[in-house]
């Protein structure tokens, strides 16, 4: 029996224990010493900060003389010629008439690594132009120094360019009519006005072009030509073009031909001119020029000559046969190799001496250089036990404004891998892709190799250093407990208690067998099973007697890690049942016509009353209680008309 007295029941409270918390204010005053001191050393501000290891190529850009409004390139790299991985986070100009492309950001650029780009320039007026270009870094890194950039922006002028200086009918047959053309083109940077074009010459005439015309800067115009002779002879004549060209206000061609009473063969192209725009630098583009024998003989084709490498032409063989009113198609390709404006003639020469020309305008602008980075630089798979696989992930990403090809992966160094490559691999604007390397070591001992990738990247990746340590492998079990005694339990109830069992090796340990000797003892969660290094089960042994007394027995776990079988002894000794009462006891209240008992589990709340009728004694006894609890009471008065107090004071009661 276990009593609880002490008088009235009375009222207490715990205090928490009173806390002091200081706060201290440093003050420090900086002289005007140039020296900063600090926990991490002494800094002399007058210094120079450290030089970026991020270099851009050129470290000036002069765009020279331009146009009001024309837009031109010239392309630049940044380059990372430090040791570590550098982000650009931005780009920013000065100047709104340059801008960038090319670059997506942000770009991480890996140590050896370049990344390359476009810088552009628009004049809006006449003068000199400059400007600064920035790049932004991430922490800790100095941002490359900023990239002067400058132009001169020109009034512009017209300027009339005519595709020859003079055109040669060649034999034309009397009574028949041939023709011809000529191109006009204003190649300045303003409006070219045609105001006349006048023929000398009898029998030779220009149409095509109503007057007065107006040519914008880069356009052109076909003027068409004829002659119709009648008599036989040797003809002469001009063209004569008046604009406003400042440097050539009137532009002559001269013309001549040969009129014969015999049949003569005559070539012809349609359109007389082939205009390409926008060709990328590197890239081509055709267009399908028509040939016909207008003539009233056959002709021979004989040959096809351009006045520029920038034009080639395909489709006919020659020489070739032309019989009156035979078409042929002739492609010409355009295939600029720098940026800029290339024209040119295609002449098309026949066996009896006379030729055909076709113009030709092309248009050229800087193709964008695609870019490839991968990410990390160099892989350590550090210790990995050996015949076991660790793997790393790679990031690939394309920071330019172009499509990037990967064609092949080329892996040195033995045990090294890659998986999730699959090739070839495109990867457009502004898109990332990863694939993993993985370490597979078949012995102990240190090991390096390479990962190399090929691809159409105008900056190649630099190769990816790998390297790891294959290690020995160790098979082992720790078990915790290593002892499990359940000291009493009471006959016909149960106790449990757990054992950790965790793979303490760097390689998985199989179970093959979990087993529990001992009458009175249960096992539960022993089943096979593989553990990897560091995983862990969880065993559970419940001890259950059902007489008073000692009980002994053992769990077997049996695996392949060194010294298996490992043994846990089990012990418990089986106690008889014990009943306990608590009593209580308390002063009396004036006036209460009896009182109410009140018990809980946990301190200062949760109370259930355990008289079902109002007690009228000075005490109370609860034979309810159970072995190795605590219970917390506590009383109130009631009067003869009901009415109940607060709680008393509360007092405890511990159950061996």
């Amino acid at each position: 029996m276990s009593n609880v007295s002490g008088g009235t029941l009375k009222r207490w409270a715990v205090m928490p224990a009173r806390q002091t918390v200081t706060i201290m204010t440093l003050f420090a005053t900086l002289a005007s010493s140039p020296w900063i001191a600090g926990c991490t050393g002494m800094v002399n501000a007058n210094n120079k900060t450290s030089e970026s290891t991020i270099q851009v190529v050129p470290a000036a850009l002069d765009f020279g003389s331009i146009g009001v409004g024309k837009k031109v390139s010239q392309p630049a790299s940044v380059t990372n010629t430090g040791t570590s991985t550098v982000t650009l986070t931005h780009a920013s100009v000065s100047s709104s008439e340059f801008s960038i492309s090319g670059l997506k950001f942000p770009v991480a650029i890996q140590a050896g690594q370049k990344a390359n780009f476009t810088v552009w320039f628009q004049g809006a007026k006449p003068g000199k132009t400059k400007g600064k270009l920035n790049f932004g870094s991430d922490a800790g890194t100095p941002a490359p120094n900023p990239v002067d950039l400058t132009a001169t922006v020109e009034n512009p002028t017209p300027r009339l360019d005519i595709s020859a200086a003079s055109y040669d009918f060649g034999k034309v047959t009397i009574n028949t009519v041939a023709t011809g053309t000529l191109t006009l083109t204003n190649s300045g940077g303003a409006n070219l006005n045609i105001s006349k074009i006048s023929v000398t010459g009898v029998t030779f005439a220009a149409t095509g072009i109503n007057l007065p015309a107006v040519l914008p800067a880069k356009g052109s115009a076909t003027l068409n030509l004829t002659f119709s002779p009648k008599t036989a002879g040797n003809y002469s004549g001009t063209v004569a073009v008046a604009s406003d060209d400042p440097d050539s206000p009137i532009e002559h061609v001269n013309l001549t031909a040969v009129a014969t009473t015999e049949l003569v063969g005559r070539l012809s192209a349609t359109p007389a001119t082939l205009s390409f725009t926008s060709v990328k630098v590197g890239s081509s583009a055709s267009a399908v020029a028509t040939i016909k024998n207008t003539g009233t003989a056959n002709v021979t084709f004989s040959q096809i000559r351009s006045s520029s490498t920038a034009f080639s032409t395909s489709g006919i063989g020659v020489p070739v046969l032309m019989v009156p009113g035979e078409s042929l198609a002739l492609t010409v390709k355009f295939n600029p190799t720098s940026a800029g404006t290339s024209s040119g003639n295609i002449s098309l020469v026949n066996s009896q001496g006379g030729i055909t020309a076709i113009s030709t305008l092309g248009t050229a602008v800087a193709a964008a250089q695609s870019s490839l980075t991968v990410s990390p630089g160099t892989i350590s798979f550090g210790n990995v036990v050996a015949n076991l696989t660790n793997t790393q992930t790679v990031q690939l990403a394309n920071p330019s404004t172009v499509s990037v090809t990967i064609t092949a992966v080329n892996v040195t160094g033995t045990g090294f891998s890659t998986s999730g490559l699959h090739l070839p691999l495109t990867l457009n604007a502004g898109q990332s892709s990863s694939f993993n390397v993985q370490f597979n070591p078949k012995a102990a001992g240190s090991l390096s190799g390479t990962l190399a990738l090929v691809s159409d990247a105008a900056n190649p990746p630099s190769t990816v250093a790998l390297s790891g340590t294959g290690i020995a492998a160790t098979l082992t079990l720790s078990v915790n407990p290593t002892n499990v005694h359940f000291a009493s339990v009471t006959v016909n109830n149960t106790a449990s208690r757990n054992i950790i069992v965790m793979n303490s090796g760097n390689s998985d340990v199989a179970i093959s067998n979990i087993s529990l000797t001992g009458a009175k003892f249960s096992l539960t969660g022993g089943s096979a099973v593989t553990l990897a290094p560091s995983q862990s089960i969880t065993l559970a042994v419940q001890f259950a007697p059902s007489a008073a007394g000692a009980a002994t027995g053992s769990v077997s776990i049996v695996s392949n890690a060194t010294g298996s079988p490992a043994s846990i002894p089990v012990s418990g000794t089986g106690v008889s049942q014990v009943h306990h009462t608590v009593l209580l006891a308390w002063n009396a209240s004036a006036a209460s016509a009896g009182y109410n008992v009140y018990r809980s589990s946990s301190s200062g709340a949760g109370y259930l009353r355990l008289n079902s009728s109002l007690n009228t004694a000075l005490s109370y006894s609860d034979a309810t209680v159970q072995s190795g609890q605590t219970y917390f009471y506590v009383t109130t008065a009631v009067d003869s008309a009901g009415h109940e107090s607060v709680f008393s004071a509360e007092a405890s009661a511990n159950i061996p």
